[in-house]
C-alpha cells in the first residue's frame, strides 16, 4: 500500500503554503488558503533565522515539548488492543473454532471505525477537543475497570473488549490539537510533533513485556490496570495542563497581534503627519537669471 499511496500523494496532497503542490491548487486557491491560515495566526512561510543548534536549544528549553510528549505517552500507554487479550479470551471460552475466533476478533476494530467517526465529529460539533478526549477515555477507563475486575457477567466482558478502540479513536483530536498549539512556527511544529511520536511510541516497547505477559492471559490484571490508569491520567492532564497551556498561548498570540497592529497604526499616523507638514511648505519660485 505504501507505494501507490506515495505515488498518489505526489499528485493529490496539496503540500504546504511555503511549498505548495501546483498540480493540485490554483494560484487563487493558494492565496485563499494562505489568507485563511494567517487569519488564525498560522506560520505560512516556514522560515527560521535560527541555526539548527539554536533551534534545538530553543525547543529543549520550551516547556511545551515536555508537556505534549508526556500527554502523548499517556495516550499511547492507555491502549490494550495489540496484546491479544480479546482473542485469548475468545479461545479460552472453548466454544468457537479457530476461524470463528478470528472472525469474532474483528468486531472490536470494526466498531472502532464508528468510534473514530463519532469522537472526531463530536469534537468539532459538540464539546471541543478536551470533551472528546474525556469522553473517549472515560469509556476506555470503564472497559479497563471491567476487565481488571474480571469476575463479571460474560456480557460485560463482551462490552469491554469491544470498547477498547475508544482509546485510539481520539488520536486525531489529540494530534490535531497539538498541531494547533504549535501552529505559530512551522519548523518547531515539525520537530516537536516528530519527537512526541518517536519518544511516546518507544515507551510502549516495554508495555507488553512488563504488564501484558502472555503467560498471564487471558486475564491481564496488571495490563488492564496500567491502561486504565493511563486513561485517567490522560484526561486529568488534558484539563489541568494542556487546556490552560493552549488558552495561555492564544492570549499571548492575540497580544502579539494587537501589538503589531498598534505599531503599524502608529507608523502610519507618523507618516501621515509628515506628509501633512510637507504639504504646507511653500516653495519659492525660481527667477530667471
Amino acid at each position: 500500500m505504501t507505494i501507490p499511496v506515495a505515488i498518489a500523494g505526489v499528485f493529490i496532497w496539496p503540500g504546504t503554503p511555503a511549498k505548495p503542490n501546483k498540480l493540485f491548487l490554483s494560484d487563487a486557491e493558494l492565496d485563499l488558503a494562505v489568507k485563511r491560515l494567517k487569519n488564525v495566526k498560522v506560520d505560512t512561510e516556514e522560515k527560521t533565522k535560527l541555526s539548527r543548534l539554536q533551534l534545538l536549544k530553543k525547543i529543549a528549553t520550551d516547556r511545551r515539548v515536555y508537556a505534549l510528549t508526556l500527554w502523548d505517552i499517556f495516550f499511547w500507554n492507555s491502549g490494550s488492543n495489540s496484546y491479544g487479550g480479546y482473542l485469548l479470551w475468545l479461545k479460552g471460552l472453548k466454544r468457537f473454532s479457530t476461524p470463528k475466533v478470528n472472525q469474532l476478533g474483528t468486531t472490536a476494530p470494526a466498531l472502532g471505525i464508528f468510534y473514530v467517526l463519532f469522537v472526531n465529529f463530536s469534537s468539532d460539533l459538540l464539546w471541543g477537543p478536551s470533551g472528546a478526549i474525556a469522553f473517549a477515555h472515560a469509556w476506555n477507563f470503564t472497559a479497563m475497570v471491567i476487565l481488571a475486575t474480571w469476575k463479571v457477567p460474560e456480557a460485560a466482558k463482551w462490552f469491554a473488549f469491544n470498547s477498547t478502540y475508544t482509546q485510539v479513536a481520539m488520536s486525531s483530536v489529540l494530534y490535531g490539537w497539538a498541531n494547533d498549539i504549535l501552529r505559530h512556527d512551522a519548523t518547531e511544529r515539525s520537530v516537536i510533533l516528530t519527537f512526541m511520536n518517536l519518544f511516546s511510541q518507544s515507551t510502549t516497547a516495554w508495555t507488553g513485556v512488563l504488564v501484558f505477559p502472555t503467560s498471564e492471559g487471558p486475564r491481564f490484571l496488571k495490563g488492564w490496570t496500567f491502561c486504565g490508569v493511563n486513561s485517567f491520567l490522560l484526561v486529568l492532564f488534558t484539563y489541568v495542563v494542556i487546556g490552560p497551556l493552549a488558552r495561555k498561548q492564544e492570549r499571548n498570540l492575540d497580544a502579539e497581534t494587537s501589538s503589531a497592529e498598534n505599531t503599524m497604526e502608529s507608523e502610519d499616523s507618523v507618516h501621515e503627519r509628515e506628509l501633512g507638514k510637507g504639504s504646507n511648505v511653500t516653495v519659492a519660485p525660481q527667477l530667471p537669471a
